[in-house]
């Protein structure tokens, strides 16, 4: 099976993160997605302010229609840690014979090698990176993408084990959590 990992603190849940995963299902011929549900988010300051239990519930409620394709999951509880690498280890360990991958948007991929053990993650599975229309130009500039550039494929199926990265661009969408909770703070 192939199984892509979208992580975030989903707060809330909204089109955009559908839409990526989709996506992602269709070019990389994904059998689903999990959406692998954070408490916080190590690298921001201002973090969720619904509980876990709650993001959970409407990430789940988010996905009814696509349920046979994309999975809601945290894990935090089991490997009492906010950190990808932690919890990613947790799921791929539980299934060897899966074929992983990483979704993520270029936004994200900026401070990508801010990220505990970033380099190591790309030992463990391949990364996908969706175009996001104001970030995409310096995320493929950032540090990260310049110290993993001998990593990265042009190709979205590569049978070379050396591509582990690979940036989709898509039409894009300029949708966040943290743009949709300034505009409901605003209202």
């Amino acid at each position: 099976m192939k199984i892509g990992i979208l992580g975030g603190t989903f707060d809330p849940p909204h089109i955009g993160h559908l839409n990526i995963s989709l996506e992602a299902i269709k070019r990389f011929h994904l059998n689903k997605v999990i959406w692998l549900i954070t408490k916080k988010n190590p690298l921001k300051k201002n973090n969720s302010s619904n509980d876990i239990l709650h993001r959970i519930k409407l990430c789940n409620d988010f996905i009814k229609k696509n349920k046979n394709v994309i999975k809601v999951q945290y894990t935090e509880e089991k490997t009492e840690s906010n950190f990808l690498f932690d919890n990613i280890n947790y799921i791929i360990n539980k299934s060897f014979n899966h074929k992983y991958y990483f979704i993520m948007g270029a936004d994200s991929f900026i401070k990508f090698n801010q990220w505990k053990k970033y380099n190591e993650i790309l030992n463990k599975l391949s990364i996908i990176i969706i175009n996001r229309p104001e970030f995409s130009i310096k995320s493929l500039n950032s540090i990260a993408a310049k110290k993993l550039e001998k990593y990265k494929s042009l190709n979205l199926i590569s049978k070379d084990k050396q591509h582990r990265w690979y940036f989709l661009s898509t039409k894009g969408m300029n949708v966040s959590s943290s743009k949709i909770k300034k505009t409901i703070n605003a209202s």
